[in-house]
């Protein structure tokens, strides 16, 4: 699991960032996920974040998905990934994008990066 973590991040950082993949600007990626929850695991310590993906492309997609997690002044404490394959076309698909560090504080988790890519051919 950590090794699927370490691998997602990497692909959100070697992707630069971008908060959307430019192919629908009628439906842009950052459109299809909402964060539906934000914690901290009381044990671990980690922070979580749960999102909802819905594919609103008319192609089957994947999708990498970058969090941070702010205290409340805004300094980012960690951050955090989700990946989902083969999500059709209006299907709904819960994630969850888990932290690189342990936080001890409150916090709040917001979306950094929403890339999208056909998952045909």
């Amino acid at each position: 699991m950590l090794l699927v973590g370490i691998i997602i991040v990497i692909v959100v950082v070697v992707s630069g960032g971008s908060k959307t993949t430019p192919t629908n600007p009628t439906h842009p990626p950052e459109a299809d996920v909402t964060i539906t929850s934000c914690g901290v695991d009381p044990t671990t310590s980690i922070p979580d974040a749960k999102v909802e993906i819905i594919n609103h492309s008319s192609k089957s997609s994947n999708y990498t998905i970058g969090v941070e997690f702010v205290d409340s002044s805004g300094t980012r404490l960690a951050d955090g990934a989700a990946l989902a394959s083969n999500v059709a076309p209006n299907q709904k698909v819960e994630e969850d994008a888990g932290g690189t560090a342990q936080v001890t504080t409150k916090i709040t988790c917001r979306l950094t990066s929403v890339n999208r890519f056909s998952a045909v051919g």
